[in-house]
């Protein structure tokens, strides 16, 4: 699996309460960093915070990663939005946000 998809699972494994399975999500994206694009290392380093509970740092490296890949941003904005408290990734939106990432590639 590539290392967006991952990040996309480990997000949502977060945001239903399943930091075990969001983890291991992120450690399997991470395994792919060192051979992956700055854009994959820097999303899957924006995802890690999100985790790791440091939302205002993802934000902050969202909002640089967003001024060099701007083509970024619904996902951005998926990983640090709907990662916020409260709200919760569907499912179905992160499987579609999957699917658009296998299409651009």
């Amino acid at each position: 699996m590539d290392p967006i998809n991952e990040v996309l699972l480990g997000v949502m494994a977060d945001t239903t309460g399943d930091t075990v399975a969001a983890r291991e999500h992120l450690a399997a994206a991470q395994r792919h960093w060192r051979t992956g694009t700055r854009r994959h290392r820097q999303i899957i380093e924006i995802a890690s915070l999100v985790v790791a509970g440091s939302r205002e740092r993802a934000e902050g490296l969202s909002l640089v990663h967003a001024a060099e890949f701007p083509e970024d941003a619904d996902l951005l904005a998926r990983i640090t939005d709907e990662s916020a408290p409260g709200k919760g990734a569907s499912a179905t939106c992160v499987s579609d946000q999957i699917d658009e990432q296998k299409e651009a590639q």
